[in-house]
């Protein structure tokens, strides 16, 4: 029980960042902590226990979608379980912005990025759970920092925009 307390925080918010559904969510810590009751014994080293619940969730997950072939989008009333609520205000338009684009992500990429930066997990760590080389674990972090990067300034410069035209108009009718 003490195993579970430990890593249960970190352990839920790779779940939720993976199906981006609160509900799926839920189901999948569920059945993934009956799956770990039913095979503790064949865990080797207890300071693996996160590590061992995530392998059991992924491939709960992978088997999930596979049946499915459907991804889900993160409904707007779930989104304060990812959102801190605590945010301000001035910075939920920004968190919101990430989680959007993080989704866009390659399945790997975005993996291995939420495995290491959210539920802070070790590159070698990682390494097991998608296999590879521990090279390749670095690159698909350092690619998907640079793809978000990238999307994150498209869509600013995008709003940007957009609110110069606003700004324009807003001058136009004022000189009328």
């Amino acid at each position: 029980m003490l195993l579970l307390e430990t890593h249960h925080a970190a352990f839920v918010r790779y779940v939720r960042a993976m199906t981006k559904d609160t509900e799926q969510a839920r189901d999948i810590v569920a059945e993934t902590l009956l799956i770990a009751l039913e095979r503790f014994d064949t865990l080797r080293d207890p300071a693996s226990f996160l590590f061992f619940l995530i392998a059991i969730a992924r491939r709960h997950f992978w088997r999930l979608r596979k049946w499915s072939g459907v991804f889900l989008r993160m409904e707007t009333k779930h989104e304060e379980l990812v959102i801190d609520p605590a945010a301000s205000q001035d910075l939920r338009p920004d968190i919101r912005l990430l989680h959007e684009c993080i989704a866009q992500l390659p399945a790997r990429q975005r993996e291995a990025l939420v495995l290491f930066e959210f539920s802070g997990l070790s590159l070698s760590e990682i390494q097991e759970l998608q296999g590879g080389s521990l090279s390749g674990v670095k690159s698909r972090i350092a690619r998907a920092r640079q793809k978000l990067a990238g999307r994150m300034q498209e869509r600013d410069d995008v709003e940007e925009t957009d609110r110069g035209s606003a700004v324009e108009c807003i001058e136009i009718e004022a000189e009328r």
